[in-house]
């Protein structure tokens, strides 16, 4: 599986996850020292006319300790899922641009290995740690200018749509079509297996479908689930290449014309 280089993004959403986890786990600590609070008085109300009994002298005292230390329990983990979604977003992080775009995309710390930007969905190349040179190409049918990764050996014109071969086996500085794309087409993302990491892919499709988490998660119950459609095939590729860095299983397919 190709890797990617992780971007600030992922960084917070990762944290924020495990923060928001921990505040959900404060609460439900905090409400188990409520009850021991409410246990413990109402041992008091029943043996208040008996002092010297087994359950005033030693069960309500250690129902009302136990309220205390996880009453300082819930306190503490939720400090700390507070502190850890404040670091996350408080982390130094380093500004990249994009080679395409010039859209500015945050890491934590210089990327050494490919990436999605999220500005144009194309994906970033780099060799032996550095990114990788970009060229200028102009397509053949409509003449638009657009920058490339040497690396790319067919490109997917953003104005009409097109594709391009990016060299002529006889002569490789020339930029021919091809052919066999002579019509504009899109494609569909489908998600067939989620995987092992069902929360990040969970996360992920949050962000694609533009739902909540729980949505997100009832959607996954039913698949082949259709994430995008009818989008170009670089886009839909960037999001294949997303899922399939999670360790989920997606495929694309041509858009059927209705």
């Amino acid at each position: 599986m190709a890797q990617s280089a992780t971007t600030k993004s992922d960084v917070m959403e990762r944290e924020y996850e495990v923060g928001v986890q921990m505040l959900i786990g404060a609460g439900a600590v905090l409400i188990l020292a409520l009850i021991f609070f409410w246990s413990a008085a109402l041992v008091a109300n029943s043996y208040r006319g008996n002092a010297t009994s087994t359950q005033f002298v030693v069960v309500r005292p250690l129902l009302i300790v136990s309220g205390v230390l996880t009453t300082i329990g819930a306190l503490a983990l939720a400090a700390m899922g507070g502190t850890r979604m404040s670091k996350a977003k408080g982390s130094p992080s380093v500004s990249v641009q994009c080679p395409y775009c010039d859209y500015a995309m945050q890491f934590p710390t210089e990327p050494a290995l490919d990436w999605d930007c999220e500005g144009c969905h194309r994906r970033v190349y780099y060799e032996n740690g550095r990114m990788a040179e970009v060229k200028q190409i102009t397509c053949t049918f409509c003449k638009t200018v657009h920058r490339v990764s040497a690396k790319a050996t067919t490109y997917m014109c953003d104005n009409c749509n097109r594709a391009l071969r990016l060299s002529d086996p006889n002569d490789p500085t020339q930029i021919v079509a091809d052919t066999s794309s002579d019509v504009m087409k899109n494609y569909d993302v489908l998600l067939t297996e989620v995987g092992r990491n069902r929360n990040e892919v969970a996360m992920a499709l949050e962000s694609i479908l533009i739902c909540n988490l729980l949505e997100a998660r009832r959607r996954m119950e039913n698949l082949p689930l259709k994430v995008a459609g009818n989008v170009p095939e670089r886009k839909a590729d960037a999001i294949r290449r997303r899922l399939r860095d999670l360790g989920a299983t997606a495929v694309i397919q041509q858009t059927s014309q209705q």
